[in-house]
């Protein structure tokens, strides 16, 4: 076997258990969203994960590679998009709506990044790309509503708008890493994550002075502790690094065609659970991953071509 074919069937392990644990993600917060709420819940998480993460980069890099290189604010400001925006309005509406469609607007991703680039370069994206996220926004529609318009108010509605608004988070946050060229992954990510667990912790005290949040009791904590292990360990640290490793082996491309799948694994967890999702919610499901997965197609043949 070739170092490229070990690399190549390294990164698909590294994508398989990265779709394994993120199409776990939001059934089992939703879970422990029973016992710890939104605000808790992101503070335990990426605090915990922005220890590891720093310890991770002081011994890979160095210490000198926890200097922000005078970029502090601009670190703080993605930071605080990246964690506290995402994990905050992730939480608040996974309370209000189901994991499965959550997982489905998450999947959007690439869109928006689509979108935004479209914006910031004024480079109209190709009419394939176009019919794509058209496709994915009809197919998206469906499975919001399952053919019940009524579902677009009310708390599903909430739900599912504070989930979108995460996911606008988070794709700035993704698209924040272009504006430190020279820094690798694991420092982007360790010193945004520490310094937005700050904005976390800013957002835990306002909430709890509201009256909208309080700290999790011992037996709470307790009850809810194989789920809290899963997403502090598996989603927020484990998760990262198989990403950021199956990304440095296959290329952004095809991970991002591995990552489409996530949805599906969150859809099959809730039809195990006894879910019965309707056949509109379903063919909805299938159109979007169907335009994301062609989409991702085309644009990895559209950088094949060039490098030819």
């Amino acid at each position: 076997m070739t170092p490229a074919q070990r690399n190549h069937r390294r990164g698909t392990i590294y994508m398989l258990l990265v779709i394994a644990i993120w199409g776990g993600f939001l059934p089992v917060g939703k879970s422990a969203l029973q016992m710890v709420d939104p605000y808790w819940l992101t503070a335990m998480r990426y605090g915990t994960a922005a220890l590891i993460f720093i310890g991770l980069l002081w011994v890979r890099e160095g210490r000198a590679a926890l200097s922000t290189d005078g970029q502090l604010w601009k670190i703080v400001l993605f930071g605080s998009l990246g964690f506290a925006g995402f994990g905050v309005c992730l939480f608040e509406g996974l309370k209000l709506t189901r994991p499965e469609i959550s997982g489905m607007i998450l999947a959007l991703g690439p869109i928006q990044v689509a979108l935004f680039q479209w914006w910031h370069t004024h480079r109209r994206p190709d009419n394939f790309t176009l019919a794509a996220i058209a496709l994915a926004l009809v197919g998206e529609l469906f499975v919001i509503t399952s053919g019940e318009l009524a579902r677009l108010t009310g708390g599903d509605a909430l739900g599912n708008g504070l989930v979108f608004l995460a996911s606008l988070f988070w794709t700035a946050y993704t698209l924040g890493g272009q504006q430190f060229p020279g820094w690798s992954p694991v420092r982007y990510t360790a010193l945004s994550c520490a310094l937005g667990w700050f904005a976390i912790m800013a957002a835990v005290a306002i909430a709890t002075l509201a009256g909208h949040s309080q700290p999790p009791r011992a037996e709470q904590l307790i009850a809810v502790w194989p789920q809290l292990a899963f997403i502090i360990l598996c989603v927020s640290v484990f998760g990262i690094l198989f990403w950021n490793m199956g990304v440095a082996r296959l290329g952004p491309l095809n991970a991002g065609l591995f990552a489409n799948f996530t949805p599906v694994i969150t859809y099959l967890i809730a039809i195990a659970q006894g879910r019965i999702p309707g056949a509109l919610e379903l063919m909805g499901a299938a159109i979007v991953l169907i335009a994301l997965i062609a989409n991702n197609r085309h644009q990895r043949s559209k950088v094949g071509r060039l490098e030819v």
